[in-house]
């Protein structure tokens, strides 16, 4: 049963890992993804469409407490001391995320001179988790060395969700500085497992009773699932799981919004929020609660052999009786990551004219600066990005971007992209950490942006 329950949380660490941290393809060039990250974003084609999967792959998995090369480098130290290292360096709030999605498909096309319509259907895995230091040091150095400390639950939080999404978006060039949109979405999960909000406190110290006590303290906490129990059984299939992010699942509806303003020629604001939605979990769901205050004071075993006792048993009936657990099947709601993007531009350079489906034809300039800000709202705190970046266009057809980034993981984040026209074939890739390409075991993240569509202009 337990190897059961652990199947499918394994997949989710290693399907294709992750959402990307797509700022670097935020506002740039002319993509058609651009679009999913802000609906509002200006477009000058008749219609695009994308190779199924290979339209668009977004890929990232980061660690803000700890690397590979922390516990595993070869330099001297056994792993005992590097393991007590990191334990020592890792604080409260430290978290593990890995994201992926992958556009299955999408396209679009122009309704008229002022208005542009995309659709599509989308994978995602979604998974974060924040490490328990208090436990971790607990279950290391054991509670005898740890007397009088309280270990407080609530920092047991974590969410995982793997979903599918369909969507249909609308872009609108209401005049020559302004550019609005939206896209509608419905999710459809297919897992969903989530804690937080717990509280109480694990605390070990010596009195008169006995050697030590041992004591629980308002503890009240829960874990609740969907998709992973189903007919009362441990759900172990990966096909199953893919298969319900196809409306299979528990559903729930999202809103994007996006625009685009140009204060002058030159200088630009794009923004946008993603993911302003929710998804109400109904089917195969599983509640489980724990609350209560418990004492142990260890066993007084007392041999009798003409009157046995079960003090194993009369311990567990003790601690269920003050220490209540509780099972349901209620429904519940989820509510999706909410994205807030942002940026300021400035181009300049050469200039180059191309015919839009505006009442006018549109500056573009070869060359561009700016500030960029990306928020993806998490359960204890958003996780906030702040990017600077340089654009520049070797060609009409070939663009780059290369950026700096400061975000939980680094202060020092160097990132780079590019976007090749090639006819009608558009291709696009980006890496946010080319250092930490070169040295995956000591990067504490990484993310990888690519697809391939067909643009007709």
């Amino acid at each position: 049963m337990r190897k059961k329950i652990l199947y499918p949380l394994f997949f989710l660490l290693i399907y294709q890992s992750a959402f990307s941290q797509q700022q670097l393809a935020f506002s740039f060039a002319e993509n058609p993804q651009t679009l999913m990250l802000n609906p509002g974003a200006e477009t000058n084609y008749q219609y695009h469409y994308g190779i199924p999967v290979f339209s668009g792959f977004n890929l990232s998995i980061g660690s803000t407490g700890v690397t590979l090369e922390d516990l595993f480098l070869d330099n001297g130290l056994t792993f005992k001391s590097k393991f007590e290292g990191v334990l020592r360096n890792i604080k409260e709030d430290d978290y593990i995320n890995f994201n992926t999605r992958i556009d299955v498909l999408y396209g679009g096309y122009r309704l008229d001179r002022q208005t542009y319509l995309s659709f599509g259907f989308y994978e995602e895995v979604d998974v974060i988790a924040y490490i328990p230091k208090d436990f971790a040091e607990l279950f290391y150095y054991g509670n005898n060395n740890l007397l009088n400390r309280s270990f407080s639950v609530s920092q047991f939080v974590a969410k995982a969700d793997v979903l599918g999404v369909f969507h249909f978006g609308i872009s609108k060039k209401v005049n020559s500085r302004l550019n609005i949109g939206a896209r509608a979405k419905i999710y459809s999960s297919s897992f969903n497992a989530e804690t937080n909000h717990n509280s109480g406190t694990f605390t070990t110290f010596q009195n008169n009773t006995n050697i030590i006590r041992q004591t629980l303290n308002n503890v009240d906490a829960a874990v609740r699932t969907s998709g992973l129990i189903e007919n009362g059984n441990t759900i172990d299939n990966v096909s199953s799981l893919l298969s319900k992010t196809f409306l299979g699942g528990n559903y729930g509806i999202g809103l994007d919004f996006g625009l685009t303003y140009h204060f002058t020629p030159q200088l630009e604001f794009t923004g946008s929020i993603i993911d302003f939605g929710f998804i109400r979990h109904s089917k195969n769901t599983k509640q489980y609660t724990v609350k209560g205050d418990y004492i142990f004071d260890g066993i007084d075993f007392e041999f009798d052999p003409n009157n046995p006792r079960d003090y194993w048993q009369e311990l567990e009936d003790d601690f269920d009786d003050k220490v209540v657990s509780t099972e349901n099947e209620e429904a519940y709601t989820s509510w999706r990551p909410l994205k807030i993007n942002a940026a300021i531009k400035y181009s300049f350079g050469e200039i180059r004219r191309k015919v839009c489906y505006a009442d006018t034809h549109k500056r573009y300039y070869y060359n561009a600066i700016g500030l960029q800000v990306h928020t993806v709202m998490r359960p204890l705190k958003p996780q906030l990005a702040i990017t600077g970046f340089f654009e520049t266009a070797f060609t009409e057809k070939i663009h780059s971007k290369v950026t700096y980034t400061i975000n939980d993981y680094s202060a020092a984040i160097f990132g780079s992209g590019m976007s090749f026209q090639f006819g009608k074939v558009n291709l696009f890739g980006f890496i946010d950490n080319l250092l930490g390409v070169k040295d995956l075991g000591g990067s504490k993240t990484i993310s990888v942006n690519f697809g391939v569509n067909f643009v007709i202009e």
